[in-house]
């Protein structure tokens, strides 16, 4: 048989597993608070396999392999810095921002600064900005569609169509209690795609002689692990500068509002240490699958796409049936980030828009079971937008999902890092400072990277095309225009910046 039909068959137990967990969800969704946070629901392993799944997404499993498949060693850099970043950043803010969020009731990250600063303003500004996650959504959804079209042989058109159908198939009822249970479950899986493939790699599949040498030089000179870095090609990898860069960006990879929102999610603040633990060990083992790439290159794997080698790599390692079962871990994976981006985008207007700055405004009372209702509803029918949407918008597939997605994810790390960061550990930090350094870091990002991916003008190399060190600057930039602005609108003392009170004095 083979690698499409068995490929149906896990697919087809996937989505009923799947659809199980969305009904779980549902039976435990009992207002809009737990639709969109599951508050102090689940323990710190079981989140941190989730979140470990959130953060390595389709571009982990697609994105990296598929810039390693073209680059060779160098692009190890990427994969092997970025957890470190992220899960730094992670340990900076998780335990306040667990302790103040369920004190202050915040749903999003938007919300939580808004809660923090006490600022409308802040929070309205910051959810607009987060808009940006259609673009990471994009990105997913496309690497869905390729796998589809790699291990089923349909069109890429139909297979991000039935994997926006999946998605919403349990996320519309079950909302983040699904979402958290789901991609822990796909957390799994990855970990055993991710032992899969540097085993491959460590005896050396399908090349001539054995181990890792063997697969070093079955490369070109260009793509050995003796070359760091490519002043003349991939921007990515210019300099040790832009390398260094890499890292610095993912410090901010946390302020994301479908991952900062997760740690409301833990059952109470013990459980952080945990959390940190589990999801920084697995996140840690599956950046190693950008081997993948470098062994389906050194084997003379032709995938057609970049970003569909770890697909074809399966189909020329395994019998059918496994690499139908590991391509359809692979879509988990994929499946595992878009769930919990199209629960942030729908929180954006159905809490932070919605129920935090509109009704307040209009005199109503934010906490009524009417308005809880309506924001429940609005969250479920936001879910089916931003779907749609997404599918529109990446109808033809895109090149490179792991620096495409970055057009939004820098913007979002860029603005939110500086207020988030500073906010919940200096006393200082004020609703001023914080938007000034919001729109300062976003105002540097936009003029680096987005003008000239935008065609508005040519901008300045690596910085017009290398998302991470334009991202890297951003945030530095927001975090020092947050710092100077709370000096200087910082004229009265604020009365309490804790773990146990930390909300802000400074009102906007």
């Amino acid at each position: 048989m083979s690698v499409a039909f068995w490929g149906w068959i896990f697919l087809a137990a996937y989505v009923a597993v799947m659809f199980y967990f969305g009904y779980v969800g549902l039976r435990r969704t009992t207002n809009a608070d737990s639709y969109a946070t599951a508050r102090g629901s689940y323990s710190g392993p079981l989140l941190g396999l989730s979140f470990m799944a959130m953060i390595a997404s389709g571009s982990t499993f697609m994105g990296m392999p598929g810039i390693a498949y073209e680059s060779g060693f160098k692009a190890a850099y990427y994969p092997l810095l970025y957890p470190v970043g992220a899960y730094i950043g992670v340990m900076i803010v998780a335990r306040r921002m667990k302790g103040s969020g369920d004190r202050m009731g915040s749903i999003s990250v938007p919300d939580f600064l808004g809660d923090l600063f006490r600022s409308p303003i802040l929070r309205a500004l910051a959810a607009l900005l987060s808009l940006f996650l259609i673009y990471y959504l994009m990105a997913q959804l496309a690497a869905s569609g390729q796998m589809f079209e790699t291990l089923f042989g349909i069109s890429y058109q139909w297979g991000i169509t039935i994997a926006m159908l999946i998605i919403l198939g349990y996320m519309f009822f079950g909302g983040t209690h699904s979402d958290i249970v789901t991609d822990a479950v796909q957390g799994i899986f990855m970990l055993v795609i991710a032992v899969m493939v540097i085993g491959g790699f460590l005896i050396g599949f399908g090349v001539d002689g054995f181990g890792p040498g063997a697969v070093n030089a079955a490369l070109a000179e260009n793509m050995r692990w003796d070359v760091h870095t490519d002043p003349t090609g991939d921007s990515t990898f210019a300099n040790w500068w832009v390398i260094v860069l890499l890292l610095v960006a993912h410090l901010g990879f946390v302020v994301q509002p479908h991952l900062g929102n997760k740690f409301f999610a833990l059952r109470g603040t013990a459980q952080v240490r945990w959390f940190v633990v589990t999801s920084s060990l697995a996140g840690f083992t599956v950046s190693f699958l950008f081997l993948g790439g470098v062994l389906a290159r050194a084997i003379g794997v032709n995938p057609g796409h970049s970003d569909a080698v770890m697909p074809a790599l399966f189909i020329e390692m395994a019998p059918a049936w496994l690499a139908a079962l590991l391509s359809v871990a692979i879509l988990s994976a994929i499946v595992s980030s878009s769930d919990g981006l199209l629960m942030s985008i729908s929180q954006i207007f159905a809490n932070d828009l919605y129920r935090k700055t509109w009704v307040p405004w209009r005199g109503q009372d934010p906490d009524s079971p009417a308005v809880d209702r309506r924001s429940l509803l609005i969250g479920r029918a936001g879910v089916l937008v931003a779907g749609a949407i997404a599918v529109a918008a990446v109808w033809t597939p895109p090149e490179l999902l792991a620096v495409w997605m970055w057009v939004g994810v820098g913007g979002m790390i860029s603005s939110l890092t500086g207020p988030l960061f500073l906010g919940v550990w200096w006393r200082g930090a004020t609703a001023p400072g914080a938007l000034t350094g919001m729109l300062s870091g976003f105002g540097i990002y936009a003029a680096l990277h987005l003008g000239p991916q935008f065609g508005l003008y040519a901008g300045a190399f690596p910085w017009n095309d290398n998302p991470f060190a334009a991202t890297a600057v951003g945030m530095v930039t927001g975090l020092l225009g947050t710092c100077v602005g709370s000096v200087l609108t910082n004229n009265r003392t604020r009365t309490t910046n804790d773990v146990e009170t930390p909300e802000h004095s400074r009102e906007t």
